[in-house]
């Protein structure tokens, strides 16, 4: 039997081929807002950097940087693929510096940065507690950690990749979409907010669901989720 990586599912092709123009830089209509708007929410608190050092992990092709206030002092764009990271050098940004590797083991000493942006990684890993762990030795006292995490495996979430996200790959050619979820997409919404209690304590952490405003990880499609460091 011919493996078919369009067919069967394959995560690497996906990436290589599609990601971009489904729900990425190059993607158009109702999906170029849907993947903005995430990012937009994450930033709308921040809207001065001034003095801060930033950390991006899973920084992918560099869909969140346009949305970061620019004032900062530092923002390392941080991923392990490192042939999507040459992609952000065509944003030509300032102060950036990216750096290859593997954000549950982390390069850099306690207490480094001032905040830590994450968009959707920490569904992806393979053991997420190691992850937060990691991210919560490189925060300061006093700093931010912003996630986007998509809510796995709400109904919402089911009900949209069904009838948007599975019809649109499949009009681009993409015919295995549902296995790709199911293998690239390891983590529930409901585990990493577990996680993040335990790990960060429940007191300056905050939750918000959209795009229905439900306190239910199960009736949204995603979640923006803020945890400051005591």
């Amino acid at each position: 039997m011919n493996f078919d990586s369009s067919k069967d599912g394959s995560v690497e092709h996906y990436y290589e081929h599609f990601y971009r123009k489904m729900i990425g830089l190059d993607s158009t209509g109702l999906l170029s807002f849907l993947w903005k708007y995430p990012h937009w929410l994450m930033e709308r608190k921040f809207k001065n950097n001034n003095g801060k050092s930033i950390l991006e992990l899973g920084v992918g092709e560099g869909e969140h940087i346009q949305f970061v206030s620019a004032n900062y002092d530092r923002y390392v764009a941080y991923d392990i693929d490192g042939e999507r990271l040459k992609l952000i050098n065509e944003f030509g940004i300032p102060k950036l510096e990216i750096q290859q590797g593997d954000a549950q083991k982390l390069d850099f000493p306690d207490t480094t940065f001032d905040r830590i942006i994450v968009t959707c990684l920490l569904v992806h890993l393979d053991d997420p507690e190691k992850a937060l762990r990691e991210w919560e030795r490189v925060l300061k006292r006093g700093g931010t950690l912003t996630m986007y995490v998509p809510c796995e495996p709400g109904m919402a979430l089911k009900i949209f990749r069904k009838l948007v996200m599975k019809p649109k790959a499949k009009k681009m050619g993409y015919d295995g979409y549902d296995l790709f979820i199911a293998r690239d997409h390891k983590t529930s919404a409901d585990r990493v907010i577990t996680l993040c209690r335990h790990i960060f304590g429940d007191g300056k952490m905050a939750v918000k669901y959209y795009p229905f405003l439900i306190k239910s990880w199960y009736l949204n499609l995603f979640s923006v989720i803020h945890i400051k460091k005591d």
